[in-house]
């Protein structure tokens, strides 16, 4: 729930940052599209997006493109299509060449099941990420978002920073993306982590929890020290589930 920075809170966003390091170093961008289908359309828009995206296979797409599902959210039965780790000057690239022959043919195929469409560009900062192996199959992320207070952003890298570098210290497990969404609202600035999971199981927490790593890396004094920079520059968070679609996806 929004406003109320719990423990359990505090704990996701760390499985997000590794080391203190400049933000923006070494930088990816990622695109995505969502939408939900017309109502009583879902089975035929899947159909179509499958239909679509092995056509962007076939035809040379450069871009991989991931398919997921909202599971837990406020907008269930939403889907998502995304490609991530590109350069920027990749976008200019992709708009210019392939872009538009997919938009002609996802216009012809799948725009009319479409009820609504939203875009969104967003920047991970891979210095910050533990990304999987390449190929390593998985069936879920967690998105949390979390609203900094305005003029608390050094405050909040900082903690989160130091952190993840005890985590790293001390192998905690898991694969996370630490990433900003470039347009948005709402309360302030704001930035999210992308937790990666196996199964709805691999989400429970884990023995040791991870802030009793971080108590015991830190020290009990610096872990309550870090605990208040640390919840003092949120006033906000929201988090949601997705599942990651293979099925759909041609992978």
């Amino acid at each position: 729930m929004r406003n109320k920075i719990s423990v359990f809170a505090a704990a996701t966003v760390l499985v997000a940052v590794l080391l203190a390091v400049p933000v923006h170093a070494q930088q990816t961008v990622a695109r995505s599209y969502s939408f939900i289908p017309q109502d009583g359309m879902t089975a035929q828009f899947e159909a179509a997006l499958k239909a679509h995206i092995e056509w962007r296979i076939a035809n040379g797409d450069p871009w991989t493109w991931g398919v997921s599902s909202l599971e837990v959210g406020e907008t269930v039965g939403e889907f998502s299509v995304r490609s991530s780790g590109h350069e920027w000057a990749e976008l200019d690239a992709y708009d210019s060449d392939f872009g538009p022959k997919g938009v002609q043919h996802y216009m012809a195929t799948v725009a009319p099941l479409v009820e609504s469409l939203s875009t969104m560009i967003t920047t991970a900062e891979e210095a910050m990420s533990n990304r999987p192996p390449a190929g390593r199959p998985l069936g879920f992320v967690t998105i949390t978002t979390y609203h900094i207070r305005p003029g608390a952003q050094a405050q909040f890298t900082q903690a989160a920073a130091a952190a993840s570098q005890a985590l790293m210290d001390h192998d905690f497990p898991g694969y996370w993306i630490w990433e900003t969404p470039l347009s948005g609202g709402g309360m302030g600035p704001f930035m999210r982590v992308v937790s990666l999971h196996d199964s709805w199981s691999d989400m429970q927490e884990r023995d040791p929890a991870l802030l009793e790593v971080l108590a015991q890396a830190m020290g009990e004094d610096d872990f309550e020290e870090w605990m208040a920079d640390f919840t003092g520059a949120i006033r906000g968070q929201e988090t949601i589930t997705r599942r990651l679609r293979q099925d759909l996806d041609g992978r």
